[in-house]
């Protein structure tokens, strides 16, 4: 139907042909996008990376990954592949949201620090607004060969913040025969290698001795702020890669970055034929690795230990008030002072000494509240 009506003038009528023929051209554009609107597909752009495409967001969408460690490289791999259309996260960590946290770690707000969530339960929620389609699976606890056998996964990102962690899931993934991705950074260089230890390298070909990387530890020589988002874009890139095509990802070479200098590295590690871990396998994976291991927080005075047993707050709360020792109890968790220190103990075994210099001073307030506890308990079941 035209909107303007013929004449007798020629003039008047070809400018009002015009003019009918712009209008519907513009309602059939207006309706063309509208149609496109409703069908909006969220991961259209990356559809479009001819390496993805259709068939590669499908496999992206049916995938399970299983993040080891959701800190700084947790965090920011968790948005990353939240937003890139996972299906399904494994988020395993057993610390809570603390304001050092917030210079690098994504995702967290200074509400999570002041209502002391557990970093897996803030994770969730915020990951979950951003995008509601993906199912998330949180395990606040220490990282444990359980985990690692009994989860049904397709790769596990390794954003672990200490070797003894890396240790387990590299003997590990090993024994139960699973792929990973390492990631590491501090100051300002980083590492990312893809690792499928029964055909390739392990982490201990790379790095034979892993206590010696205990010196570039982040609690030793902190961590640039911009080098986090960097090396895990790569750890993600690789993860993406596999998903969609795992038979063309390079697992024999370890990724360098240095985000002062600016400069990348590859460098090829091969499979050492007398590698004590992956070679000659005269071992048995231990089943956690923070168990009654104290550790420093990265950049605190705050040691954490994750303790065995059953019941141990409820304890904890019978064995302060014997002593009128005051306490605060919160949803996950008490706070108390013992022998002038600051504690929290969560409800996953997990303990916090605050304040504290070094490692000698925090093990001797930690036996001194063990011992007491454990000799309360002995007299209660006596």
């Amino acid at each position: 139907m035209c909107i303007f009506q013929q004449t007798g003038n020629s003039i008047i009528n070809c400018v009002c042909q015009l003019i009918n023929r712009a209008f519907k051209a513009y309602l059939a554009i207006k309706v063309g996008r509208k149609g496109r609107e409703e069908k909006m597909n969220r991961y259209d752009r990356q559809e479009r990376v001819k390496q993805i495409g259709q068939i590669g967001q499908s496999k992206i969408r049916q995938a399970t990954i299983l993040i080891a460690g959701v800190g700084a490289l947790g965090t920011y791999a968790a948005e990353q592949l939240t937003r890139a259309g996972i299906g399904h996260l494994i988020l395993v960590d057993p610390d809570t949201v603390t304001l050092t946290n917030l210079q690098r770690q994504s995702l967290f707000t200074e509400a999570d620090v002041a209502s002391h969530k557990l970093k897996v339960t803030a994770a969730k929620e915020h990951l979950t607004a951003i995008n509601s389609a993906v199912d998330i699976q949180v395990y606040p606890e220490p990282l444990t060969d359980s985990h690692l056998a009994d989860l049904t996964f397709d790769l596990t990102l390794d954003c672990l913040d200490n070797y003894s962690a890396r240790d387990l899931l590299n003997r590990a993934a090993i024994i139960h025969g699973f792929d990973y991705v390492f990631a590491s950074c501090a100051g300002s260089f980083g590492n990312v290698m893809p690792i499928s230890p029964i055909k390739h390298p392990c982490l201990n070909c790379a790095f034979p001795n892993l206590a010696d990387l205990k010196r570039t530890d982040c609690d030793l020589i902190g961590v640039n702020t911009a080098l986090v988002p960097l090396v895990s874009a790569v750890q993600v890139s690789v993860a993406l890669h596999y998903l969609v095509d795992p038979s063309t990802v390079d697992f024999d070479h370890l990724i360098t970055l240095d985000n002062w200098s600016l400069s990348q590295q590859k460098f090829q590690v091969l499979k050492a034929p007398d590698c004590p871990t992956c070679a000659n396998r005269n071992w048995s994976v231990t089943k956690s690795t923070d168990q009654e291991s104290l550790r420093v927080l990265c950049g605190t005075q705050t040691y954490a230990v994750t303790q065995s047993g059953k019941h141990l707050v409820t304890a904890t709360k019978q064995l302060l008030a014997a002593h009128k020792v005051p306490f605060n109890v919160f949803k996950n968790f008490i706070q108390f002072h013992w022998m002038g220190s600051s504690m929290s103990l969560f409800k996953n075994g997990k303990l916090l000494l605050y304040g504290i210099a070094d490692l000698q001073t925090a093990d001797e307030r930690y036996q001194q509240f063990k011992a007491a506890l454990s000799t309360y308990q002995e007299v209660q079941s006596s």
